[in-house]
């Protein structure tokens, strides 16, 4: 998710319990297509397959792992987001490496890329809300956009691989990766006021959960992952 905690105020206790339950499928969505898509990287050494499993667990389970945990504990809002957001900037490199980069570049490469970029995102925001006077909500909006591009760049380079291949498998990724960030992030930041916090959590958590069940859609037709 791009933008605001889970732990929310505003809402009823429904739509609050709704927010945590779809957190929790996210969650185990994501597990699973990470552990089906190392599985099928084990059976075919596709290299390709086994940068998705490591990016795909990043940037859905491990991300909202990190949220809903971090979000449990006494510390700013601003961390909370900074921290989910450079964990699914990391996993976002891998998936970019998976469909656009070279597969057979080393893995300690692309790793340093990925550990990289999550630092960058990691610190910029801290380090500019620490030595500027911008309000931490537009610190905390930039960073998130920042994700959201990277995660709208890589949806672009794997519709245009369906279009080059005639695979559909690369058509629902390119759904699956799109709504997983750049969905989420423009239903969390819709001006719709008449909206409870609560409300347009669980409905960034929908897109995002619906985006996953694209990529999971996506390995019934690759045979890798068979």
């Amino acid at each position: 998710m791009n933008g605001a905690e889970i732990t929310v105020s505003g809402g009823s206790i429904v739509a609050v319990l709704i927010g945590l339950g779809l957190a929790l499928a996210t969650i185990a969505l994501g597990a699973w297509i990470a552990i089906k898509m190392y599985r099928g990287y084990r059976r075919s050494g596709d290299r390709p397959t086994f940068y998705l499993a490591i990016g795909i667990g990043l940037a859905s389970a491990a991300h909202t792992t990190v949220r809903v945990l971090l979000s449990t504990l006494d510390v700013s809002l601003l961390l909370v987001n900074v921290v989910a957001t450079a964990v699914q900037f990391a996993g976002l490199i891998f998936v970019l490496y998976a469909v656009y980069g070279d597969p057979a570049r080393g893995v300690l490469r692309v790793t340093g890329g990925a550990a990289f970029g999550g630092a960058f995102l990691l610190t910029a925001p801290l380090l500019i809300v620490e030595l500027t006077n911008i309000e931490r909500l537009i610190v905390v909006s930039l960073s998130n956009g920042v994700t959201a591009v990277l995660g709208g760049f890589i949806a672009v380079q794997a519709y245009r691989g369906y279009h080059r291949y005639d695979q559909r498998p690369m058509l629902l990724l390119a759904l699956g990766i799109g709504l997983l960030t750049v969905g989420s992030f423009t239903v969390l930041n819709l001006p719709a006021p008449a909206l409870t916090a609560a409300s347009r959590i669980g409905l960034t958590l929908a897109v995002e959960f619906a985006g996953l069940l694209s990529i999971a859609v996506s390995l019934r037709g690759n045979r890798t992952t068979d």
